[in-house]
């Protein structure tokens, strides 16, 4: 017996094509139309073989760690068959067509489809570079700052003035920094949080100030989203490039999803072009 002919590649690529996929999917989609046209005839069986036991049985066990009494399997088994009931009466009815749910549903599972059905290689260290020189402002590391502060209520009469002379006061000797100032209910020193942290925080103004602070004085007044405060910057590192080996991780996780969205935009591209849109413009003002 003879080896059977190799498949030519032209079959290969044309499986692998996501236009060819989807116009088999919507020959299947037209031929389960055809079929339900009659749609389910009134003696057509619903089957609950093996296979759908143990479907059923493994589905419980997943839910529940355990496998289902007789009891229970026979309760699962009359839920499949009253849904298998009402999706076939639904369909018969035609409850599917111009329901905005199960458009949705259905588009976004072709999306799926189109998902895994693209193709990606796995980038080069070369492509990664590239990748990373041309969004380099999504890899910078953000300024961090590590500072301190004494905190002055916003009601409190002379609010900034306090916030000032605490300052001055330490400038001498800032051993007791912790003893001064209002009650506050978030921390009274931070270390290394970022500008965007710090902004979720205090608010901008905040961020602002404390960037001009100098390094190692006590500043004030520095206005907050509740007071104000008196605040020493302990350490700063300004924003800086990481370098392409520390976010090398980083740059392959974007570039691959980058890489999908545009090989599934191309192939909706294809599929789009296969139909004929028609913009109806709206008569508006007529009677």
């Amino acid at each position: 017996m003879t080896d059977p002919q190799p498949r030519p590649s032209w079959a290969k690529r044309l499986a692998r094509e996501p236009l060819f996929v989807f116009l088999l999917l919507g020959l299947a989609v037209f031929l389960v139309e055809r079929s339900v046209a009659g749609r389910f005839p009134d003696n057509d069986a619903i089957v609950v073989d093996e296979l759908q036991l143990d479907r059923l049985q493994k589905l419980w066990q997943t839910q529940t760690r355990r496998a289902p009494t007789e009891q229970e399997l026979d309760a699962l088994v009359q839920d499949f068959v009253r849904e298998e009931v009402l999706y076939r009466e639904a369909l018969r009815l035609g409850l599917d067509r111009d329901d905005t749910i199960i458009r949705r549903r259905l588009a976004q599972k072709m999306g799926f489809l189109l998902d895994d059905t693209a193709e990606i290689s796995e980038p080069s260290d070369a492509d990664l570079e590239g990748y990373f020189e041309a969004n380099l402002d999504r890899y910078l590391e953000p300024r961090r700052t590590s500072f301190r502060h004494v905190y002055v209520r916003r009601d409190r009469d002379g609010g900034e003035d306090a916030a000032l002379r605490f300052a001055q006061q330490l400038e001498g000797d800032d051993d007791e920094w912790r003893g001064l100032g209002d009650p506050f209910m978030l921390q009274r020193e931070y270390a290394e949080r970022s500008d965007a942290e710090l902004g979720e925080l205090f608010g901008q103004n905040f961020v602002r100030a404390l960037a001009e602070a100098p390094l190692g004085r006590w500043s004030a007044p520095v206005a907050s989203a509740y007071g104000h405060h008196a605040v020493q910057v302990v350490s700063r590192r300004e924003a800086h490039d990481p370098g392409f080996t520390a976010a090398r991780s980083r740059v392959r996780d974007d570039y691959l999803i980058d890489e999908r969205r545009d090989i599934t935009g191309a192939a909706y591209d294809k599929i789009r072009a296969t139909y004929d849109v028609v913009y109806e413009a709206s008569e508006a003002g007529e009677d």
